[in-house]
């Protein structure tokens, strides 16, 4: 095989990871009203799903450690495109919790040894790949936010979730497979690296990274969240047009991610971050703002501007997440799963709070109020910027 097949698989999985995990929130309207909740409620029971992918983001990096990268996916991406697939059919609200957490296990245990694997193969090669492979899961969410779009009018949540999920599954088993030669393989020294204690005794946080990160990764999870159920419920967009604004944010993250190799050849890092700050989020505060201002004034209007609003926010956060990443793995001396993991543990925790923030500012507010949280928080990343090119310690 030839030194580039490594890199091509680890993309491809980026791109089936960001198909699967993202097939159904063009759909969380329908399973919002399946489950007969409301948006405070609605954002909560999805936000327990984090304190799940806490415990994996805790454990799953030491065990990437121990056993490599290609068992951990194995085991991973079939648990969450299972339990993706089951949680359409379900309307027990404490069960569907309790798949949610064991979901946001399987998520993050897939999350950690994918990045992992990239790392070492961009430790391998000798090129950043980072934010590359970030822009191949984003196409991936594009793909199958669009199919959500076109099917939602003619196919049932329940089909097109388990046909998604199914055909995932199949095609990621094939390139974990392809992955193998060229895969983070386990540790071969006796050590204690995977024991209870260790865990606990190494867990590091680097706060300025692990908040700059939190800053620049939440409108990313607001817009999976609350794009559609904002675009349908407060515009009053139907089911297909609903889903467009979601796509223009996923297209500028794209096109972000797979231009960040000739943009920072051109501005220096630090300033791209503050540039990709200050202006993604204000871009994306402004045309929220005037989404709302025009709901009730003209239709056509307030498409334009939530379309702006979320392709301008998208563009400006699309390689913040890789950039810290990318910044805690040269700052840290621990294999990079660890990294990965720790990151993972502080950002989940964070993420945790400020998503039911957002979501009980939705229910005692207004959506359009509790969006506007995500923007400023993208404008404070400049605050953050200098972390990413500090040498390690």
């Amino acid at each position: 095989m030839t030194k580039g097949d490594g890199k091509t698989y680890i993309f491809s999985l980026f791109f089936l990871f960001g198909i699967s995990l993202t097939g159904w929130l063009g759909r969380f309207p329908e399973l919002k009203a399946h489950l007969k909740l409301k948006n405070g409620e609605f954002g909560t029971v999805l936000s327990i799903g984090m304190i799940g992918g806490l415990v994996s983001l805790l454990i799953f990096g030491h065990v990437v450690h121990r056993f490599g990268t290609v068992p951990v996916m194995l085991i991973s991406s079939f648990g969450f495109c299972f339990l993706i697939g089951l949680m359409v059919h379900l309307t027990s609200i404490p069960l569907f919790i309790v798949c949610n957490l064991l979901l946001g296990v399987s998520v993050s245990a897939f999350h950690i040894s994918i990045n992992a694997q990239a790392l070492h193969e961009q430790e391998r090669r000798g090129e950043t790949i980072m934010p590359k492979a970030a822009g191949f899961w984003s196409a991936g969410s594009l793909l199958s936010v669009l199919m959500s779009g076109a099917l939602a009018s003619h196919v049932s949540l329940a089909w097109h979730i388990d046909i998604l999920q199914i055909s995932s599954f199949i095609l990621m088993l094939a390139f974990i497979r392809k992955i193998q030669p060229f895969s983070l393989r386990a540790n071969e020294f006796n050590d204690d690296s995977t024991s209870i204690a260790r865990i606990f005794r190494d867990f590091h946080v680097n706060w300025p990274i692990s908040i700059g990160m939190l800053m620049g990764v939440q409108l990313e999870f607001s817009s999976g969240d609350w794009a559609t159920i904002y675009s349908k419920e407060d515009l009053s967009f139907n089911a297909g047009v609903a889903t467009i604004p979601y796509m223009c944010f996923v297209f500028s993250v794209i096109l972000g991610r797979l231009m960040f190799n000739r943009i920072s050849n051109r501005i220096p890092l630090e300033r791209l971050v503050k540039i990709g700050g200050v202006f993604g989020g204000a871009g994306f505060v402004v045309g929220l703002t005037l989404s709302h201002f025009f709901s009730e004034r003209s239709s056509l209007l307030a498409f334009i501007s939530i379309s702006l609003a979320f392709l301008i926010g998208g563009f400006g956060s699309s390689f913040l997440g890789p950039v810290f990443l990318i910044a805690a793995n040269r700052a840290s001396s621990s294999p990079g799963g660890v990294v990965v993991g720790h990151l993972g543990v502080t950002n989940s925790a964070l993420a945790f709070l400020v998503k039911a923030v957002i979501a009980w500012t939705a229910q005692w507010l207004t959506l359009s109020v509790a969006l506007l949280i995500p923007g400023f928080m993208l404008i404070a990343v400049a605050l953050f910027a200098k972390v990413v090119v500090k040498e390690p310690v």
